[in-house]
């Protein structure tokens, strides 16, 4: 493999699949054509409903059948997606379309970073993956920033044009896919194209069971996952309901660009600044976060405009952190073979705590006539996940975690 070339093509992925200039206004796009608060957060929920389901079986599915086909079915289920809501009449369709947009990103989540990492791999160079991801990670941040700046075109792209143009850029991240060459690091890996079809049910059961007897035997995979699930919490919620939340204090569509494009910066300047960490402890990295995106949250929740906008700033900033150490320790306790399952696993962990508290920070929004209102529920209560973990870590002696 041309690791140059191999990287090269990750980033040109990278930057087609985070672009979508729909993410900074769909909320004002569904709530412009009368869908209230409690309905675009049902939308939401179904969208991490769907996530739940298939988030594992889609990383079995990169683990089996290979990375590189599923990161392109990705794109081909985010076209579908974003033709669908195009042409969407009612609530139903909108909920049809937000699965698909769901499984689109359940292919792709956990099978980019398992394709990176091997790619590495294959190299002997995995210990260069943090600053790997970290250019990811600015790239993401960059390509969500550019897309934000879609909401400066509301006077003149309709709600079917926004979503057409979604589907332009889903088609080129096909198109991106079709240049990534599959690494192989196992014998397992290297035997894929020789299974038959028959065999997969068998290969499917020894994948479950190897994954499961990761999870249970392995605490520290465990307290990973459930605080990459607490900490992501308020990453999207907060991007979601301060487009309600400006909206309401005056501000036109076509500036709501704005708190996309400075969290896009918060979160590029929390990638440079993770990749030169060297923290002593996860549990202190994870305090700090946390208490951080807690306070973002409850200033995007109800502070005024200017919080509105540092809100998101804190958020991203703090996730970028975490998340480049979080994701490399967590590559080194898995094997290859489970790599994209066990990712998906965490995302799925993730999505089990977004079910509910996307409808209900809505409803919350609803009751209480402020969009606000949930997101400082939420902010409180990722400040005292934050609270607890230090506790913990005094309590046992300061060990590192």
């Amino acid at each position: 493999m041309n690791l140059k070339k191999q990287l090269s093509n990750v980033y040109l992925y990278t930057f087609f699949s985070t672009f979508t200039i729909t993410d900074a206004v769909w909320v004002a796009l569904l709530a412009a054509r009368g869908f209230t608060l409690a309905q675009i957060g049902l939308a939401e929920g179904i969208f991490h409903a769907v996530s739940l389901l298939c988030e594992v079986p889609s990383g079995m599915a990169a683990d089996l059948l290979g990375r590189r086909r599923t990161l392109a079915a990705g794109g081909v289920l985010w076209t579908l997606s974003a033709l669908l809501m195009a042409f969407a009449p009612g609530l139903m369709p909108v909920c049809a379309a937000m699965g698909l947009k769901a499984l689109g990103y359940n292919m792709i989540s956990g099978t980019q970073e398992a394709l990176t990492y091997d790619s590495l791999k294959t190299a002997g160079r995995e210990g260069e993956y943090i600053r790997i991801d970290a250019n990811v990670s600015v790239l993401q941040k960059l390509s969500t920033a550019f897309s934000a700046l879609g909401s400066l075109l509301s006077r003149v792209l309709s709600y079917t044009g926004y979503y057409l143009a979604d589907a332009g850029a889903a088609v080129l991240t096909v198109l991106a896919a079709a240049r990534l060459t599959e690494p192989v690091v196992t014998a397992e890996q290297a035997a894929r194209g020789q299974h038959r079809l028959w065999e997969l049910p068998a290969r499917l059961r020894v994948h479950i069971l190897d994954s499961l007897d990761c999870l249970r035997t392995s605490a520290a995979v465990r307290r990973l996952i459930a605080a990459d699930a607490v900490i992501s919490l308020p990453s999207y919620l907060t991007a979601m309901l301060v487009q309600q939340r400006l909206t309401a204090q005056g501000w036109g569509m076509q500036w709501l660009f704005l708190p996309g494009l400075l969290a896009g910066a918060a979160g590029m300047a929390g990638a440079a600044l993770g990749r030169r960490l060297h923290p002593h402890s996860l549990r202190g990295l994870y305090t700090a976060c946390a208490l951080l995106c807690g306070v973002g949250a409850l200033l995007a929740g109800a502070a005024p405009a200017w919080g509105c906008l540092a809100g998101p700033m804190l958020v991203q900033g703090a996730i970028a952190v975490w998340f480049l150490h979080s994701i490399q320790r967590l590559n080194d306790l898995i094997s290859s073979d489970r790599r994209a399952t066990l990712i998906s696993v965490d995302s799925m962990a993730y999505s089990l705590l977004m079910i509910p508290a996307s409808p209900v920070l809505g409803w919350l929004g609803d009751v209480t006539g402020q969009a606000g209102a949930g997101l400082c529920v939420l902010g409180g209560a990722v400040l005292l996940s934050g609270l607890a973990v230090a506790g913990k870590t005094r309590y046992n002696g300061g060990r590192a975690g």
